[in-house]
């Protein structure tokens, strides 16, 4: 995710560690979506700028931006990182959420991508605007919508602890 949240780059031409990776327009969003996959299996879906969901191979949620807000898994919770920022620095302010919390983030996370899946159920609903892959273009909208019923499979869970970050 962007340094700063205000300077988001063009995700298509700057996210290189993204392949395949496409820009896609579907009817619930009124900004482009953008879905990118990592080597390792990772993969991620900006909507706009805000919100971004990262996910693991498994479809479990690892990080999240959303209403500028940082969040990360910690254990079995989030952590919702605040940036507090002076003329030297930037602080990361971290607050653990309650289960309770957890519980209503994930439960609006699921929410948007049952809306993004409504839309590929049905394709005209989904226009392709931009693609890096190697696939024809239904086999790269059935591969996210893979990715997308993976989300929605796990969307309950949490991925482990991202290793370093305590």
């Amino acid at each position: 995710m962007a340094r700063n949240e205000q300077d988001r780059e063009d995700l298509m031409r700057e996210a290189t560690a993204f392949f395949p990776r496409a820009e896609i327009q579907v009817e619930h969003e009124a900004d482009p979506v953008f879905w990118g996959q990592k080597k390792n299996g990772h993969f991620s879906f900006y909507f706009g700028s805000d919100p971004v969901y990262q996910f693991d191979q498994n479809g479990l949620l690892r990080r999240a931006f959303i209403a500028g807000q940082l969040y990360r898994t910690q254990k079995n919770t989030l952590a919702r990182l605040t940036r507090e920022r002076n003329s030297t620095e930037t602080v990361l302010k971290r607050d653990d959420l309650t289960i309770t919390q957890v519980e209503v983030f994930l439960q609006m996370m699921a929410d948007r991508f049952q809306k993004l899946d409504s839309d590929f159920v049905n394709k005209q609903h989904v226009r392709l605007i931009r693609s890096l892959s190697d696939n024809s273009e239904l086999e790269l909208q059935n591969l996210i919508q893979d990715k997308i019923k993976q989300v929605l499979q796990n969307s309950h869970q949490l991925a482990p602890r991202i290793r370093g970050k305590r």
